[in-house]
């Protein structure tokens, strides 16, 4: 190990004893207790900060999304639509109606991929089925209020599945995070990372990655919340997850070939790369979602801590910020041109955070 990483790893150890006893108190993680003397809600070598105003009025917004164009797009879960605004904050409009959309993306041919869900009647009582959406942003010329909503995939025979995240790739196939409480089937429980293509075909799951909820450690999935993918080309993907066997709650995985065998498997391992930040076992407590800028920067989103951590490439902890009096249950972030958006779920607002070097 490099003196420069013997030196950032002493500096952030007590920041990790102080998460550890904060977590045994039941108190909210406050970035100041990373230990450091840098300000409360700074660390590293860059600052975010607040921008003004705050974007208020949402009902319980489980997402943000920057697109392509670019709009912002939020989720609203307790309002049933997706609210379709411009960089500045004015509301240009709202999709028809998607009961209690959890997650939301784009694809490169700007039409909106969204998870939620929808209610139907079966044997004369109302059942609830987790479902994902398709809406035709292009068909409608961009005008959110008129575009088609279409339902593009759920499965009959298990009602109880949601679908909590949503990422796609350079040619328009997707990953989707699954959940749900039926987990003993050894071909197909409902914790899972499903790939579909660009037309929204869903792709075999004997392709998929080493994930099981049988598994330990870096092989464990139990209740996925949130996913990404990367901007350059690549299959690679972080998710994160929730449930209490999910040892290390946010996971970089990728593809490695040896030889003729190409397999899936976690990023980084312990054995390989030591006692790196991004597998801190004791960092994360509710990871809600994350998202991955131009550089490779990855961003999670703790709605348990009530935190934003920034991770660098080589998976060390560049920024971390929030606490209690900053956020309550964030649960979606996203990031455009040195700026973060934050769905601060609790509040019912969307809060943007700009790199203090470039607050034009």
């Amino acid at each position: 190990m490099s003196a420069t990483m013997q030196f950032r790893y002493a500096a952030i150890l007590p920041a990790f004893v102080l998460l550890l006893l904060a977590a045994a108190c039941g108190d909210t993680f406050d970035a100041k207790d990373l230990g450091t003397t840098a300000p409360p809600d700074t660390y590293g070598d860059t600052s975010y900060v607040l921008k003004q105003p705050i974007w208020t009025g949402f009902s319980e917004p489980a997402d943000v999304h920057v697109g392509f164009e670019p709009f912002i797009y939020v989720s609203e879960r307790g309002a049933d639509r997706i609210t379709m605004l411009d960089l500045s904050g004015r509301i240009i409009g709202s999709s028809a109606s998607i009961r209690r959309p959890d997650a939301i993306s784009q694809d490169h041919r700007l039409d909106l991929l969204v998870c939620g869900e929808f209610d139907t009647t079966i044997d004369g009582r109302m059942v609830s089925f987790g479902a994902l959406y398709r809406i035709d942003l292009v068909e409608a010329m961009h005008n959110i209020a008129a575009a088609r909503v279409r339902r593009i995939y759920f499965d009959p025979l298990n009602p109880n599945r949601r679908y909590t995240g949503i990422a796609v790739l350079p040619d328009n196939s997707y990953y989707v995070t699954r959940t749900g409480p039926s987990n003993t089937s050894p071909v197909d429980p409902d914790e899972a990372v499903m790939l579909f293509d660009a037309n929204d075909g869903l792709r075999p799951r004997v392709e998929w990655p080493g994930l099981s909820v049988d598994g330990t450690g870096l092989t464990a999935i139990t209740q996925p919340t949130g996913i990404a993918t990367f901007q350059r080309p690549t299959n690679d993907f972080v998710f994160t997850q929730s449930g209490p066997k999910s040892l290390f709650r946010t996971q970089w995985i990728t593809q490695r070939t040896t030889g003729d065998v190409t397999q899936w498997e976690s990023y980084y391992t312990p054995a390989r790369d030591g006692d790196l930040d991004f597998l801190r076992v004791s960092l994360f407590d509710r990871p809600e979602d994350v998202t991955i800028d131009a550089a490779g920067n990855i961003y999670v989103i703790d709605a348990g801590r009530d935190s934003l951590f920034q991770f660098n490439p080589s998976g060390l902890i560049t920024q971390a910020f929030g606490g209690i009096q900053q956020f309550f249950h964030p649960e979606g972030v996203a990031y455009f041109d040195r700026t973060l958006y934050i769905a601060d779920t609790g509040n019912n607002r969307i809060l943007r955070f700009v790199l203090s070097t470039d607050l034009q």
